[in-house]
């Protein structure tokens, strides 16, 4: 090989090995809690499951002032500053949970993981006025029923400050898993919490929790494509015995 094609071809080899990794991913759908408007409601991408009987989790405002639910009671927050692994930017806004009534209060969302280890982890936010509160509260993200990351708000907890709450699940088998935040407070009046930058990505970290291998059946695009059309081909064919049994 002449001298020059050998030096083209270190050079690109030097600029492969230079280039930085592919960012990461975050497989959670909405988990900046930015495609949607503030208040209880609809939490795109998220299903609401048993929410407190006296203050369902809501979207609130950075920097609000104002009441719930679109803001923290009054009390500004400011926006999402901790250095986390979550491949998302801080946006405008974040995810209240605040219930004295809580009892596995959830957002879950169905989500493809493959198989290999993936780090899951949230960002939160104590206020003040939520820690002055007697009673204790928690805050989990779990895969089926797995907690993969979670926090226990108490007297000792720290407030106005954001902190991150990590681990690592292995799947064993591809498909996709429910995965959930589930908030319990353990009495009236309860210590709150504000969730940001919810995150599920693929990692070579080891793993700190085992998720079984049972994934919900979920349809491919082309599986779904395959079974519209076997549902015309079963129509058209039940059409054309009708026409021949009017005709005979």
């Amino acid at each position: 090989m002449k001298l020059h094609i050998l030096l083209a071809v270190a050079g690109l080899a030097a600029v492969a090995a230079a280039a930085p990794a592919s960012a990461a991913v975050n497989l959670i759908n909405n988990g900046s809690f930015e495609n949607n408007g503030i208040g209880v409601g609809t939490v795109a991408g998220w299903t609401k499951s048993n929410p407190a009987s006296d203050a369902p989790a809501s979207i609130i405002s950075y920097n609000s002032n104002a009441s719930y639910p679109t803001g923290a009671f009054g009390e500004a927050v400011t926006p999402d500053n901790i250095v986390s692994a979550s491949p998302d930017a801080v946006g405008n806004q974040a995810l209240y949970f605040v219930g004295d009534f809580a009892t596995n209060e959830t957002l879950s969302q169905l989500t493809y993981l493959g198989v290999g280890n993936y780090r899951i982890g949230f960002s939160y936010y104590l206020t003040a006025n939520g820690l002055s509160n007697i009673n204790n509260s928690s805050i989990s993200a779990s895969i089926i029923g797995t907690p993969v990351a979670m926090t226990v708000i108490n007297g000792s907890s720290t407030g106005k400050t954001w902190f991150y709450a990590t681990g690592v699940a292995n799947i064993s088998a591809a498909g996709h898993y429910l995965t959930s935040l589930t908030f319990n407070s353990n009495g009236n009046p309860a210590k709150d919490v504000v969730i940001d930058r919810v995150f599920a990505s693929k990692t070579n970290d080891a793993a700190t929790v085992f998720v079984p291998p049972t994934p919900a059946f979920v349809p491919e695009p082309t599986t779904w494509a395959m079974l519209v059309l076997g549902f015309g081909l079963v129509g058209a064919t039940l059409r054309r015995r009708t026409s021949n049994a009017v005709a005979a």
